[in-house]
């Protein structure tokens, strides 16, 4: 059976909006025509008379009428948590659930929600009573995971990219719109005729710096002057010393706090959220960490606050620091 109703949630907004799209196109085979079949209603002032309104209107010379609603269902839930909703909320969800039965059957509603929602609710039971009912949930994927979902990106637009490419973006950057641009400039830069390879990613995106930037510190962390020179030279080729400094800065800070909730015996989960981070450069920052103590990190952090003021008053010049500064990482 063709689903008539389409609950819509997860924190995967670039896939929910995808699947919102492909509907789109299906209204009619006339572009012209299917704009006149869709309607796009404001979840933060919609009422529920607006929703059966554009519900019960007729389609124009189509079989179906697409009617979203965009935020609905957070609104009516607010702030509360695990689903509660307020009074007036449960009214409203109410008269929607009651009202479900009689959509009409030219009828499409799309409920897209930008966050996940508890599936515990009146509102979920209701659904799963009405067979062209369907709810989709898109969840932003993690680790491993995203890696595959960066390389089926690549392929769905008819391109490749290399498993160690896709890591390097994964490790920089997790929110999916963003990740699609880059994988579209990536593909466009090899112009779909090889695969697109780790030079590429760091020469074109800041996953390359970033990810650079996770292999500098892990060669500090063991002590290894050569390799970190060699990645820092590298890094240099295509930013600012500055840029860099602040970098290395930014990651030491971060391995302090991710340093401080591993001895707290934090989850890896608790860790991603704390910091802000995707799971997946969190588990990594979790792994530098066993490289030192808590003790050294601040050491070191104090040391690099120290080379940011002599960069910025010009007592040293960014590259003769960067180079005194490796060294003195890799001896401490």
């Amino acid at each position: 059976m063709t689903p008539r109703l389409y609950l819509l949630h997860g924190t995967d907004e670039y896939a929910g909006t995808e699947f919102v799209d492909e509907l789109k196109s299906r209204v009619a085979p006339d572009p012209g025509t299917a704009a006149l079949n869709i309607a796009l209603l404001d979840g933060r002032t919609v009422a529920l008379a607006d929703i059966q309104s554009a519900c019960g209107a007729m389609p124009f010379l189509a079989d179906q009428r697409l009617t979203i609603v965009d935020g609905w269902i957070t609104r009516l839930q607010g702030k509360a948590e695990e689903g509660e909703v307020s009074e007036s909320g449960k009214a409203s969800l109410a008269a929607l659930i009651a009202y479900l039965p009689d959509l009409p059957e030219t009828a499409t509603l799309v409920l897209l929600e930008r966050r996940d929602l508890s599936e515990r609710g009146p509102l979920f039971k209701a659904l799963a009573q009405l067979p062209w009912a369907k709810v989709r949930k898109f969840d932003v994927p993690q680790g491993d995971a995203l890696v595959d979902w960066i390389r089926k990106r690549a392929r769905h637009h008819k391109g490749e990219i290399t498993p160690a490419a896709a890591r390097a973006l994964a490790e920089a950057e997790h929110e999916p719109r963003a990740l699609g641009n880059e994988i579209e400039k990536l593909l466009t830069y090899v112009a779909w005729k090889r695969p697109v390879e780790v030079d590429d990613v760091q020469a074109l995106t800041k996953a390359g710096v970033e990810a650079r930037v996770f292999d500098f510190v892990d060669h500090l962390g063991l002590r290894r002057a050569q390799p970190a020179l060699r990645e820092l030279h590298a890094l240099l080729e295509h930013e600012d010393a500055g840029y860099v400094l602040a970098m290395i800065t930014r990651q030491y800070r971060l391995l302090i706090q991710t340093k401080e909730l591993v001895d707290a015996h934090a989850s890896p989960n608790v860790i991603a959220q704390t910091l802000g981070l995707h799971p997946y450069p969190a588990g990594k920052l979790s792994q530098q960490t066993k490289n030192y103590t808590l003790a050294s990190l601040e050491q070191l952090y104090r040391q690099l606050f120290e080379c940011e003021i002599d960069v910025k008053t010009g007592r040293m010049d960014p590259l003769t620091a960067l180079d005194v500064l490796v060294s003195t990482l890799t001896t401490a």
